[in-house]
């Protein structure tokens, strides 16, 4: 059990530090000379909370990290969809979480916005299912594609919770693998 928790960490860490759309913007001088990335992950329920919890969008220091990542969004259909609709789009008077998101960019331009896809709630049964059919993961690679681009991120953070675990398939750790590799072929 403990191996299937570490494999879904490792996983979900190196989509986080490898799963980025590459980027049109030239890489900052101070970063560059870093030998490591800084993630820094914004829970965006943190907006909802009252009083001193409160952690809005502008409250994230851009200077601290060489990654931000935004949490969460859905698999329905096997395709990336927004999990909170009026916190993260504008349309319908929205809050426009992921527009105020990636403005921080306006702020610091060398650092990289990433959605995150999953999570707790999301358990991994539909994953499963849509990492073992070749046609589902290509529908979610595109999806994806299409996402980050409409909304201004720079790639992906895949948090699977967890493959081969809750609902999942022992076949999930390969299926896992095969869909990183079509997800990196489509955007390099």
């Amino acid at each position: 059990m403990a191996l299937l928790s570490n494999i879904g960490y490792l996983g979900y860490l190196l989509l986080s530090l490898l799963g980025t759309i590459r980027s049109q913007r030239n890489p900052s001088p101070y970063y560059s000379q870093k030998q490591y990335k800084v993630v820094c992950y914004f829970g965006s329920w943190a907006y909802y909370r009252p009083g001193e919890g409160k952690f809005d969008f502008e409250d994230i220091d851009t200077f601290l990290c060489t990654h931000a990542i935004y949490s969460f969004t859905n698999l329905q259909d096997n395709q990336i969809t927004p999990f909170d609709p009026y916190l993260d789009l504008k349309e319908n008077w929205g809050i426009g979480g992921y527009e105020r998101f990636n403005n921080l960019k306006k702020k610091n331009p060398y650092l990289k916005t990433l959605i995150s896809i999953g999570g707790w709630n999301e358990g991994s049964t539909k994953y499963s299912a849509m990492a073992a059919d070749p046609n589902a993961r290509a529908t979610l690679v595109r999806s994806v594609v299409d996402f980050c681009l409409k909304y201004d991120f720079d790639g992906l953070d895949m948090d699977w919770e967890y493959p081969a675990n809750r609902g999942g398939d022992p076949r999930d750790k390969q299926n896992f693998v095969t869909l990183l590799k079509v997800h990196f072929s489509e955007v390099d």
